[in-house]
This record gives C-alpha cells, structure tokens and sequence, in this order.
C-alpha cells in the first residue's frame, strides 16, 4: 500500500497520531503561548515510533504516571477510557 497521504490520528482531544508509511509520530495538541501562532493549536511531538504497539504502550504509560487517580479503581477506570478512545479512534 501506498501512502499519498500522511496518517493523522486524533485520540481525543490531547493527542494525534501521525506518520508515513515508515513511521508513527504521537503528538500532544497545545495552544502556543507566544511567537506568530501565538493562541493557535500546535503540535508538540512526543516520540518516534516504528510500531504501533510500541505508540500505544508508550502513551499508556504516560497517561499513567500523570494520572491524578488516587486508587487503583480510579487507576484502571483511566485506563479503560484511554483504551475506549484508541479503539474508537482507530476504527475497532
């Protein structure tokens, strides 16, 4: 398959994914504070990523060190909304 166009995935409203045929970018959106996009949505990348799994794992991980989850309740609830998002973002 080839890709004309470049991948771009939104997972919410926090981050996208995108990428080429060779590789996966994961993006975090944030408003510029300063400069000529000052107040617009920018992307400000967050790793590399040959793998999709690789992505997923990575932002899982993230998600769960800057959770504010204070049990491991509220802890697995946080995870099964970022997995509902992935699967609705990817199509599954």
């Amino acid at each position: 398959m080839i890709m004309s166009e470049k991948l771009r995935i939104e997972l919410g409203d926090k981050y996208v994914v995108t990428g080429s045929a060779h590789d996966l970018i994961l993006n975090e959106k944030k408003i510029s504070k300063e400069g000529k996009n000052a107040g617009q949505e920018v992307l400000s990348r967050l790793g590399y990523y040959s793998k999709f799994e690789h992505l997923v794992r990575e932002l899982m991980h993230k998600e769960i060190l800057e959770s504010e989850a204070q049990t491991l309740t509220e802890l697995r609830d946080h995870i099964y909304q970022l997995s509902e998002r992935l699967r609705k973002a990817v199509g599954l």
